[in-house]
């Protein structure tokens, strides 16, 4: 049966795309298949058809991968938290390292090699989470998990094999303790927050809350051993439940003995282990000594700019949000350091050629998924550091970057790193080291 028919049709899958879909080469068209994993031989089932490629769900495997494994979680295929339980975890590595390798090298960087991972569980890794709630009477009531794969429809989760142990527990008594409430199809979103200390969530919610309904959840609280917050708008609004004035979540960075607080509603990163081993690397490649002035932009907390304080003679922490620059001030008090600075700012903008940021012999970014071109061409014509540590969470920006900094001769790229950060998903964090091409780079002769 011809492939651009609706029909099933047997197809030899030769890749992964980045989202983690199986790619397949049919008549000369290009199949991104669900659920199918490279050198395996399947019958697709076609979904959508478009001009340039088109999409598909493995209706049957017929030579099976031998980097497959069943899937131990029940919602694995309709939920949309997790897209390759199906692949071996050592797997799933290997996958993520050759995704950074291949967009790096479209746009000529590289080729370097890439350190292997910090190994750690992959299982109940997700201290933050966003848990989607629906009312749907025809489906019993109130559904609480994470979105459906390629749809709005939400999964609802009695247990979440990722999501910390002490959020998992109290999956299943979510939508009770929703039903009971006054208004159960005004509350959109359970916001999740594991610290080392404590549990939080922070329940949204598009009415007023009643007396019964501030009752109900402080009871909730006190049984679960959680802390639990109200959300009427933005993190602004986030307002404690029970206790009523709960401490400061934490997270520990053993090896630089620094703790960091954090409101449940802040940006951390997901996985404990991972950023430890991030931190680490970041810290261990950049080689900072008691001479060096750090710059740490994109600084949030101070997850990178504390770490670099013990060892450096001063850090400047930069970030646009001036709540995340207020924590991260506190976090240097608590922790006793006092070479630390930080500055609010936006460095996305265009303007940025009117900051005077001072020197720094070495630079951290950590930006968000959309990268740092604006602030990369300040730091490469301005600042000049002699090392520059990069963080990222998208290999397609990281490359584009990356070219960036390297294509004037300027930089060149000597190491790379993968953080295991979210096992069983696409998803790939990663951590490039440059150095001035007059300099040598930590740990080169």
């Amino acid at each position: 049966m011809h492939p651009n028919q609706a029909a099933p049709f047997p197809a030899v899958v030769d890749s992964l795309s980045h989202d983690g879909r199986g790619v397949a080469r049919v008549e000369g068209k290009v199949w991104f298949v669900e659920g199918a994993l490279p050198g395996e031989t399947v019958i697709v089932r076609p979904t959508k058809t478009r001009r340039s490629f088109s999409l598909g769900l493995v209706d049957k495997t017929i030579v099976q991968s031998k980097n497959r494994t069943p899937a131990p979680c029940q919602y694995f295929g309709t939920c949309g938290g997790c897209t390759l339980q199906h692949l071996e975890h050592s797997a799933q590595l290997t996958f993520k390292r050759q995704t950074l390798l291949d967009a790096l090298g479209k746009v000529g960087v590289g080729p370097v090699a890439v350190t292997n991972p910090t190994s750690a569980t992959p299982w109940g890794y997700r201290r933050k989470a966003r848990l989607a709630v629906r009312f749907v009477p025809k489906k019993g009531g109130i559904l609480v998990g994470f979105r459906e794969r390629n749809n709005k429809y939400v999964t609802p989760l009695a247990e979440c094999l990722v999501i910390d142990p002490s959020v998992n527990r109290v999956l299943a008594t979510l939508p009770s303790l929703l039903q009971g409430m006054s208004a159960p199809d005004r509350v959109p979103q359970i916001e999740v927050a594991v610290g080392d200390n404590a549990t939080a969530l922070v329940f949204q919610h598009l009415e007023p809350l009643t007396t019964g309904d501030t009752y109900r959840l402080e009871q909730f609280a006190r049984e679960k051993n959680l802390l639990v917050y109200s959300q009427s708008g933005g993190s602004g609004s986030v307002e404690a439940i029970f206790p009523s004035q709960p401490a400061l979540l934490n997270y520990a960075l053993p090896e630089f003995s620094v703790s960091i607080g954090f409101s449940p509603t802040d940006f951390i990163q997901v996985n404990r282990l991972a950023n430890q081993a991030l931190v680490g690397m970041v810290i261990d490649w950049l080689d900072i000594g008691a001479t060096d002035s750090v710059l740490d932009l994109f600084c949030g907390l101070g997850n990178f700019s504390l770490p670099a304080a013990r060892g450096a003679k001063r850090v400047l922490g930069v970030e646009k949000s001036p709540s995340l620059i207020s924590r991260a001030r506190d976090n240097a008090h608590r922790n006793g350091i006092s070479n630390t600075a930080f500055e609010c700012r936006d460095l996305c903008s265009k303007d940025l050629g009117k900051w005077d940021s001072g020197q720094f012999s070495k630079v951290i970014i950590d930006p968000p998924r959309s990268g740092a071109i604006e602030v990369l061409n300040f730091v490469n014509e301005r600042v000049k550091p002699r090392f520059l540590a990069y963080v990222s969470c998208d290999p397609a920006t990281l490359a584009r970057d990356a070219a960036t900094l390297t294509k004037s001769g300027a930089y060149r790229l000597v190491k790379l790193g993968l953080a295991d950060m979210f096992p069983h998903t696409a998803h790939v964090e990663s951590v490039a080291l440059f150095h001035r091409s007059e300099d040598t780079a930590p740990g080169e002769t």
